[in-house]
């Protein structure tokens, strides 16, 4: 059975709250970039018609994420971001805040950015193109029978981060055309992905 796209899988505390998160100018031109290209977004004829992709960037307090189903929008802004306060890995749990629910790829971001202090931000995006050319491009990845969203997933994630450091592209096997790149800026974490788009015949 085919995985359902943007489906959250684990327990979590939410504070509905009017409060805006704070907001970095290169995440949201990031994340602009990132849906003219169609690595973010939500396309009728992809994953069920389901948003895909999202980003996030450290804070003092956290990190803030996009909120769950905002792929449709061209263009985010501070609204469309949770911020994530607490997370258990091993409980499958987060607490989070602002005005929309966090994306169901949350605990993803929580493990890599527990496995390395110097990493400010996480993409995490659907590439056909790179997700189907691993033979040529051989980036890490995780094994086929992990699949999204699950404890099994951070674990995974946040040893492979421990091994790459605080810059890192890696393949998710087991969920369809996931690509997660990750660095200590923004940019860093953009110029991955392009390069490696980039390489692609």
């Amino acid at each position: 059975m085919a995985e359902v796209e943007g489906v959250i899988k684990f327990d979590y505390a939410f504070d509905e709250t009017d409060e805006v998160v704070p907001i970095d100018e290169q995440i949201l031109l990031w994340r602009q970039m990132l849906f003219q290209y169609d690595l973010v977004g939500e396309v009728p004829d992809r994953y069920g018609g389901f948003g895909f992709g999202n980003i996030s960037y450290r804070l003092p307090q956290g990190f803030a994420i996009t909120a769950s189903q905002t792929g449709r929008a061209a263009i985010l802004e501070a609204q469309h971001f949770a911020l994530v306060t607490d997370w258990s890995l091993e409980r499958n749990w987060l607490r989070a805040e602002g005005a929309m629910r966090p994306s169901s790829e949350s605990l993803t971001h929580a493990a890599i950015y527990e496995a390395n202090a110097s990493i400010q931000a996480v993409f995490h995006v659907h590439s056909p193109a790179l997700w189907g050319a691993q033979e040529m491009l051989c980036l890490p990845e995780t094994a086929a029978s992990i699949p999204y969203g699950t404890v099994e997933m951070a674990a995974t994630l946040k040893a492979l981060t421990q091994r790459l450091g605080a810059e890192g592209l890696i393949r998710m096997a087991g969920h369809e055309d996931g690509i997660v790149a990750w660095s200590t800026s923004p940019l860093g974490a953009g110029a991955r992905l392009l390069k490696a788009l980039s390489d692609v015949p």
